[in-house]
């Protein structure tokens, strides 16, 4: 009895601080098969934009129909030269000019394109840290648009990018809040880590810019 009274009386831990929320600055949004969103710091989320888009029904959901609809679109859009199949020179123009962030190691906040570090470097190496377009995307896949070339012949068919939608729509299904549902709720999908960057953090605090090396 007397064990089991200290024990009550013993105080909870206390809970760990949540770090300094990071500095405000633009949004990003990398959508599952690769196109981005922008908006200003003190504008909506950007990913509302994309679900707006590819809930063509405006139904408040995605289907698969309607990610398999929205993904063909962006393919049609990078497929310049209509032959229905991404080379690497349309590849190339897709991480160039369309989404120049996802670059392994683009800064994080807007600035020339420098080196990593040798932290970086290690960092890089460890699994699961959000590399590319990971960070601004629901999945962790550096270059969603090459990471569709199924047989590595570093082309990306019609066929090949309908057939990564489909495996990225059941991969996003099955982490959102509550696990498969088989469609795609705005309240339930999962947060990017930019995303859970700027809402798992203190906002009496903000952290420091990040220092450019010299």
């Amino acid at each position: 009895m007397t064990a089991l009274i200290c024990a009550l009386a013993t105080p909870a831990p206390a809970a760990k601080p949540l770090p300094p929320c990071p500095p405000r600055q633009a949004q990003l949004f990398i959508a599952p098969m690769g196109q981005p969103f922008r908006a200003a710091a003190d504008a909506a989320d950007p990913a509302g934009a994309w679900f707006a888009q590819a809930d063509a029904d405006r139904d408040g959901r995605i289907t698969p129909a309607e990610f398999a609809a929205d993904a063909d679109r962006f393919f049609t859009t990078l497929d310049t030269d209509r032959d229905g199949e991404l080379i690497p020179a349309e590849v190339s123009a897709y991480e160039r000019n369309v989404a120049p962030e996802i670059r392994l190691y683009a800064p994080r906040a807007p600035g020339p394109l420098r080196a990593p570090t040798r932290k970086e470097r290690k960092a890089a190496g460890e699994y699961g840290m959000p590399l590319g377009a990971g960070r601004w995307s629901f999945l962790n896949i550096p270059e969603p648009v090459a990471a569709a070339d199924a047989d590595f012949n570093r082309g990306v068919t019609r066929a090949e990018f309908a057939a990564a939608a489909a495996d990225r729509f059941r991969q996003i299904d099955a982490a959102q809040a509550g696990g498969k549902r088989g469609t795609l709720d705005p309240a339930t999908l999962p947060k990017t880590p930019a995303q859970a960057a700027v809402t798992a953090c203190d906002p009496t605090r903000v952290a420091p810019p990040p220092k450019r090396p010299r």
